[in-house]
């Protein structure tokens, strides 16, 4: 095995092994293929995960051609800035949720069970673009497949009626997620999935005092969004926390000589550096930059800064090859 494989690959290849949907594998199995640095010492493993994939993709032929046995198997390929999908238990107003941060059109019913396969749209945050996906409600027998969104999502955006009993509602949805290995909360053992909790429907007569009792059990270990659907002022804010949820940045890079122009930024995971910003623009910018500007409201304004400088969101860079 390669020395050099980044850590994203052993997370993955841990998800590989926990996981027990043939389809399932295969997101993995590709997931690690792309994660594994393309140079001649991985060459052997690169053919080995292929290898599997062809494996896999051929009992899943044999599954489907055994009547009743391959069931469906739905996938959302992600874009944007990051994936935020929306699980919550029957008629909870996830489609609901989808409409307004979106403008999508996703059916809204009164009865249960009403979005039955994934639905998508495209929140716009001021210039960058985020994928949210509805999905069919969460319960006792939900499809693997269903599990496979939450777990491949970049955030979960967790819905909760405030017309029922909130804590009963969260239990049994962590109750039904724990049992495929996913988990809401820090120091639990399985995929730790970063979550916001969206208590829905908190209009309700009566319901304030349930809502506050749940936010002041919950709110030091989730984030809690009380969702007023109908005040824009709160929709922005909530935007927002999604933004900062998915924990990542936004970099604008500028041409020597020319303008700054902040748009069409570059989105990258909180923490990036600039070499590993470089590297990414252009495989061959790590090994011949030679130094980078930078502007930023934090007094940067045009300044030399290290290769190892951690970037921050809205900086604008300037490459110097």
């Amino acid at each position: 095995m390669p020395a050099n494989l980044p850590p994203q690959y052993f997370e993955i290849e841990k998800k590989y092994r926990e996981a027990k949907e043939l389809r399932e594998k295969l997101v993995y199995l590709q997931q690690l293929l792309a994660a594994v640095p393309k140079h001649k010492g991985t060459e052997k493993l690169q053919a080995e995960l292929k290898t599997k994939m062809s494996k896999l993709r051929e009992q899943i032929k044999k599954r489907k051609r055994s009547a009743g046995s391959g069931g469906s198997w739905f996938q959302v390929e992600k874009q944007g800035a990051g994936q935020v999908v929306i699980m919550g238990l029957p008629n909870s107003g996830k489609s609901t949720l989808l409409n307004t941060l979106t403008n999508a059109h996703a059916e809204v019913g009164i009865y249960p069970f009403t979005t039955n396969l994934p639905k998508v749209g495209m929140l716009e945050y001021e210039d960058i673009k985020i994928q949210i996906v509805d999905t069919p409600p969460l319960h006792p027998e939900a499809p693997a497949w269903l599990f496979g969104l939450y777990r491949n999502s970049d955030l979960l955006l967790v819905v909760l009626d405030c017309r029922s009993d909130l804590p009963a509602d969260f239990q049994k949805i962590n109750e039904l997620i724990n049992g495929h290995n996913i988990f809401l909360k820090k120091g639990e053992f399985g995929d730790i999935k970063d979550a916001i909790i969206v208590l829905n429907k908190i209009e309700t007569e009566g319901s304030q005092e349930h809502i506050n009792s749940f936010i002041k059990k919950y709110q030091s270990d989730y984030k809690i969004f009380p969702n007023p659907v109908n005040e824009s002022s709160q929709l922005l804010i909530l935007k927002r926390t999604i933004f900062e949820a998915l924990n990542i940045i936004r970099i604008y890079t500028k041409k020597i000589g020319k303008p700054i122009v902040k748009e069409d930024p570059v989105v990258f995971k909180n923490g990036t550096t600039v070499i590993e910003a470089a590297e990414y623009i252009h495989k061959d910018f790590k090994k011949n930059l030679k130094f980078a500007r930078l502007w930023n409201e934090s007094g940067y304004n045009g300044q030399r800064v290290e290769k190892n400088y951690t970037l921050a969101d809205g900086d604008v860079i300037e490459f110097h090859i």
